[in-house]
């Protein structure tokens, strides 16, 4: 197998990995959608809650959504 081949190979995997993880974050946003903004911010600041991250993930674009910076979002943890 030459340079380019496995240039390729490693590319079409990367290409794939994240084409999955999007479609995964984009299944829990679509889930996440209409739930409380306390319960996503007990996604995102729970340290234990799904492991993957994919689901925080979802939780933290949604909060940006409605307005929220890391920071409010880190803030309003330590206040609930």
């Amino acid at each position: 197998m030459g340079f380019w081949d496995t240039v390729f190979k490693v590319g079409k995997e990367v290409f794939s990995e994240a084409a999955d993880t999007t479609k995964q974050v984009s299944s829990h946003a679509k889930e996440l959608k209409n739930a409380s903004d306390d319960k996503l911010l007990r996604i995102v600041n729970n340290s234990s809650w799904n492991a993957d991250g994919k689901e925080k993930m979802a939780a933290k674009g949604i909060l940006r959504k409605r307005g929220y910076s890391e920071r409010e979002m880190s803030d309003k943890a330590k206040h609930t």
